[in-house]
């Protein structure tokens, strides 16, 4: 064995799983402070059941293709369980900080993984395939939920574009994903896997995608003054209508305590002044 078989065959796997596990797990510090704040933000929930189910049918695979791919079983299988168990914890987690109609779109997606993984599995055992035929069931399987999980930040693209806001573009996740896509393509070209490299080049043009418009619209991921999940310039002018209360209730206290001097004059005067309308209304 060469060294550009060590690199293709053992070195890009592992970086990829190493990449891949930092990749499923990066919205984590932005899930747990959704769950202390109780704020849902500006986070998109609806992919992380696709990614536990993604996860579980890659297990799956990792399992077949144990007697010709132990090295790339292992590496499948370790990344995919951490995977699994954060694909989990994010659909728990938030939930119940979404609104009801994505909730339903959360709970519809889990019953549906639930439903159709187990019987594909229940297929391939009663059917008695051979090992090289449940390498291409669960390879296609595999591939189509990952193309799923891949697919679910076009959501995110069309109203990033629509809004020219990336506030809602998850950087780590975004650059994980990209790297994780390359090095698992090129592992998949270096064992002549197609379900293994088809995936992860779309995957890697989806995070490459998603960085360029963070790039483009970065100047608009954090407007001056907006707190994050707040809406943007809708919040901004929510805050100014707070602070506008709060001087007129200051007014008031003001007028009452006989102090303020012009501004509460001038207040008075404006309430004399709208008394003075209503009554001739």
């Amino acid at each position: 064995m060469n060294v550009k078989d060590v690199f293709l065959e053992w070195v890009f796997p592992l970086l990829g799983g190493i990449v891949g596990t930092l990749m499923f797990m990066a919205p984590l510090k932005a899930v747990l402070e959704a769950r202390r704040m109780r704020d849902l933000g500006a986070m998109n929930p609806v992919p992380y059941p696709t990614q536990a189910a993604n996860s579980i049918a890659w297990i799956a695979y990792s399992y077949v293709i144990v007697p010709t791919n132990k090295s790339g079983s292992a590496l499948l299988f370790w990344c995919n369980e951490i995977g699994f168990l954060m694909g989990i914890f994010f659909s728990l987690s938030l939930y119940g900080l979404a609104r009801t109609k994505t909730r339903d779109r959360i709970l519809a997606q889990m019953l549906f993984y639930a439903l159709i993984i187990p019987l594909i599995g229940a297929v391939g055992l009663l059917s008695e395939l051979s090992q090289n035929q449940l390498k291409l069931m669960w390879g296609f399987t595999a591939n189509g939920i990952l193309l799923l999980y891949y697919a679910a930040p076009l959501s995110t693209i069309v109203s990033v574009v629509k809004t020219k806001s990336a506030k809602s573009i998850n950087l780590p996740l975004a650059c994980a994903q990209c790297v994780n896509g390359l090095l698992w393509l090129g592992y998949g070209l270096a064992v002549s896997d197609l379900f293994i490299w088809i995936p992860n080049a779309v995957g890697a043009c989806t995070g490459a995608l998603l960085i360029f418009l963070l790039f483009i619209y970065r100047s608009r991921r954090r407007g001056v003054g907006e707190r994050p999940g707040d809406g943007g310039d809708a919040g901004n002018v929510l805050d100014r209508g707070k602070e506008h209360d709060v001087k007129r209730v200051e007014d008031v206290e003001a007028v009452v305590d006989g102090e303020g001097g012009e501004d509460a004059e001038r207040w008075s005067e404006e309430e004399r002044g709208g008394d003075e309308g209503r009554e001739r209304r």
